[in-house]
This record gives C-alpha cells, structure tokens and sequence, in this order.
C-alpha cells in the first residue's frame, strides 16, 4: 500500500504524464502534418520537405546544446541573477551562430541545392531563417523545462506543432510548394515564441538590470559551462544524427520519388522515438549533480520502466500489421515499401534506448559518455556509407551501429565499475 501511495504521488511520474500527454498531442500534430503534406505535394516534393525537415534537426542539434546546458544550468545554480545573466548570454552566443549560419546558407545555397537534387535553392534560405527564429524559442522552453514547468513547455510546443501544421498546409495549398512547408514552420516557432517568452518571465528569466542586448556574448562567463556545452554538443549531435542520417543517405543515393516513399515508412518508424523523447527530456532536470548516486539511478531505472511500456506496444504493432499502419497514416502510395517497417521500427527504439542512457549521463557531466556515443557514431556512418545498395542495407547498417553504440555503452560502465572495485580494494 506505501509503494502505491509513493507511485500515486511521485512529483517525477506526475511530470512524465503532464510532458508525455503534451508530447503525445504535439506528435499527432507533428505526424499529421506530414500526411497532410504528402497529400497536398507529389513524393519528390514530399521527399525534399524530409530532406530539409532532418536537416533542420541535425543543424538545430548545434544549437539545441544550449537547450540541454541551459535545462541543466537551471537544474542545478541557485543564485538566480547569475543563472540568468549566463542563460541571456548564452542566448547571444546562439544568436550570433544562427547568423553565421544564415550566411553561409546564402553562400552556399546552389551548391546544396545540387548536392540533393532539389529544383529551387529558396528552401533552403529560409530552412536558415527557420534555425534562426528557433533560438529564442528554445530557450525559454528548455528554462521551462529546467524549472520542471512541463505544463507550460508543452503548451509551448503544441503551439509551435498546431500553428506548424495550419501555417504550412495553407502556404502549400496555395502553390508555394517545398518553400510553403518550411515558410509555415518560421510562422510557427514565431507564434511560440510569443508565448514561451511571457511563460519564462513570469517563471523569472528576465534581463538584468543595466544589459546591453547589443553586445557580444561574455566569453569569460560562459567558459565553464562550454566546456559542458561540448559534451552536450557530441551526445546529442550522434543521437540526432543516429535517427535522421538515413534520411539523407536515401535522399542523396536514390531517385527522388524512392526517397519520398522511403521518408514516409520513415515518419511512421520514428513515432516511436518521439513517443518516448519526452521521458528523457523529464530525466535531465530530475537527474542532478547533488543527489545522491542511488537516488538518480532509481530515476533512470523509472525512467527506463516507462520507455518500455510506451515503446513495446507500439513496435509490435508495427511489426505485425505494417501494411494497416502505413496506408491509414502515410497514403496507399506508400505500403509498396511497407515492409521495411518492422526493421526499421526496431532499429529506432534501440536509438530511442540509446537517447535515454546518454541523456542520463550528460546530466551527470560525464565525459566517458561521448566517447561512447562517438564510438557508435562512427561504427554506423562507415556502415552506412560503405553498404547502401538497397534500402534494406541502410537500415541494417543503421541497426547494427546503433546496437554497436549500445555495446560500447556496456562496455564503459562495465570499466567503470572495475575501476570503482579495485578503488576500494586499494584504499
């Protein structure tokens, strides 16, 4: 009855059901957005919106670093005015990156416009104005997110996810095609913007007094939090890298109306790996430097729980019906490749596991970790690249480099409790 009352009552399992409903109602969205546009554009067109959309990820990832070192900055300071003198200052940082980005993106646009076979450079412009418009907004989500407000970071993200799916269908239904798609998005993170920044500063992430906005970023405050930026930046960009790589390779090695089809079982497959992306966004701000070891590890072990229970259900549905589950939410354009579902499904839940694990141990500044994930990282892109004769060896490189990425994780915290034995034999 005690561990009923403790489960009934756990601050950390009544975060997890406000942020995974919010995350449930914001992958709907997200999800019908892409069966909405692979209605209103043809598969090629369909594929360049994948191609852009895993491409915002990746390069977001660069910047979502700052997201994660901000949610733990916030977990763990207590002086306030310096918690937000160095968020605001890593905001500029961030800010002056996105416009580094923006230029080169200019630069460069024919050139990525070639490399994956796209009609029009104009997309990509404005994928550039898009990661520029996601700085503030990620920022105040993860300071929500940090001061365990998941009820009002997801009301920030179903915003972003509604007005996304309104904005893009509309600027895609009157002809503006590909570039539509991702002008929706920018009018999207603005309109969530609007909200998550009146939601922060209710919750005190204000400017202080006497700021200059118009100055460059405090390089000598930021520095020690940098260097934990670092280790962010190397687990988070192999975990991003690990679920939208494939996307890429398709799009650049095959014809563009394969590289449509195999982006929607791709969406459908990665339902999975959203569904569970909540729990380890719960995790990182409940895992903290001053708890007790036992104290985070029966986090993660809950955590761990609930991944399984969210996520099996799911992959055996996709296993056993792919046809039923691919035609309803993709089209009937899309079954002929609906066998590579259950492969593929399965392939991301053990990314999803791996998302967990590293989360974990980033919130605890352990570096061992990105070496971990660098390891599988690299074991899967040399896999990846050197077999992509069929879709079915993209996947299974992808799938044997995600499984070497988790043995390499086994490996680490095995050395790691070695060393811990023969510590206390010594002393």
């Amino acid at each position: 009855m005690q561990s009923l009352w403790n489960l009934r009552h756990s601050q950390f399992l009544k975060h997890n059901a406000i942020f995974f409903i919010g995350s449930v109602a914001v992958g709907a969205l997200n999800y019908l957005y892409y069966p909405v546009l692979g209605r209103l554009l043809s598969p090629a067109g369909f594929g360049e919106v994948q191609t852009l959309v895993s491409l915002f990820l990746q390069i977001g990832t660069f910047l979502s670093v700052f997201g994660l070192v901000t949610v733990n900055i916030v977990a763990n300071y207590e002086d306030q005015q310096k918690r937000n003198a160095i968020i605001l200052e890593f905001e500029k940082l961030a800010l002056t990156m996105a416009l580094a980005f923006v230029a080169l993106v200019l630069v460069f646009q024919g050139a990525l416009s070639d490399f994956l076979h796209f009609t029009s450079s104009w997309p990509f412009v404005l994928l550039a104005l898009a990661i520029l418009m996601t700085v503030p907004l990620m920022f105040r989500n993860a300071f929500l997110r940090g001061r365990q407000a998941f009820g009002k970071a997801s009301t920030g993200n179903i915003i972003a996810a509604a007005a996304k799916l309104v904005c893009s269908a509309a600027l895609v239904a009157i002809g503006l095609g590909t570039a539509g798609a991702i002008g929706g998005l920018i009018l999207a993170q603005a309109i969530a913007w609007a909200y998550t920044a009146w939601a922060a500063a209710q919750l005190g992430l204000i400017a202080l007094p006497g700021a200059k906005k118009g100055k460059l970023p405090n390089m000598k405050l930021l520095l020690p939090e940098l260097k934990y930026g670092l280790l962010v930046l190397v687990g988070s960009l192999v975990i991003t890298i690990q679920y939208s790589l494939d996307i890429i390779i398709v799009k650049h090695f095959f014809d563009a109306h394969t590289a449509g089809l195999y982006a929607g079982i791709a969406t459908v497959a990665r339902i999975i790996f959203f569904l569970t992306a909540s729990i380890a966004q719960v995790l990182m701000p409940a895992v903290k430097l001053s708890n007790p070891s036992r104290e985070n590890r029966r986090i993660l072990l809950k955590s761990m729980g609930l991944l399984m229970a969210v996520s099996l259900p799911v992959l055996l549905l996709f296993w056993v019906a792919p046809s039923s589950i691919v035609g309803p939410l993709m089209g009937d354009a899309y079954t002929p490749l609906a066998h590579l579902l259950p492969l593929l499904s399965l392939t991301i839940f053990v990314i999803s596991l791996l998302n967990l694990f590293v989360s974990y141990y980033l919130s605890l500044r352990r570096i061992g970790i990105a070496v971990v994930a660098l390891t599988g990282g690299i074991i899967t892109y040399i896999l990846m690249f050197s077999h992509h004769d069929s879709l079915e060896s993209v996947i299974q490189g992808l799938l044997m480099g995600s499984l070497s990425m988790l043995a390499a994780l086994g490996v680490w915290l095995v050395s790691i409790k070695v060393k811990e034995q023969l510590w206390l034999r010594n002393s």
